[in-house]
């Protein structure tokens, strides 16, 4: 079996390492530079959430989603209509019975939510699965961004 591909990118908050399925399918792998960039950017954020998440209902990910499916020749940042947290792939919008045995559901069995978040980007049904580290841990995102949010 082949092994996750990772890529650690550089923000003004510290690094953020991006996770990603060994083999993802086709239209995933196209929209994966624009993931990148958006777990980059709102890392805190999405941490916060993922330990949030965590607290209230136990393992599971983050799931960022977008009605439509995206325009490959005419390729545009991830704008999220919707965020919510899933304990099970079966829950996910547009998850097919391959999700529920794939990678992305393996990791909500072995990841480490005081490390780690699984984000999850469901774009027109196209759905992609990533597992995100930064130097910012989740339980501490928890509590910045709460505190800014005050």
């Amino acid at each position: 079996m082949p092994s996750p591909r990772s890529t650690t990118l550089a923000t003004a908050r510290g690094l953020v390492r991006v996770t990603s399925a060994p083999e993802p399918r086709r239209a995933a792998a196209k929209r994966e530079p624009a993931h990148q960039t958006f777990l980059a950017d709102h890392w805190d954020q999405l941490a916060a959430a993922a330990y949030g998440g965590f607290r209230e209902h136990g393992a599971g990910a983050v799931v960022l989603w977008r009605d439509d499916k995206p325009r490959f020749w005419r390729p545009r940042p991830f704008e999220p209509e919707r965020l919510w947290f899933a304990t099970q792939a079966h829950v996910i919008p547009g998850a097919s019975r391959v999700d529920f045995d794939g990678w992305e559901a393996e990791l909500i069995e072995t990841y480490d939510p005081e490390r780690e978040a699984i984000v999850v980007f469901v774009e027109g049904g196209t759905i992609a699965g990533y597992l995100v580290s930064g130097t910012l841990p989740p339980p501490e995102a928890h509590v910045a961004v709460g505190a800014r949010l005050n």
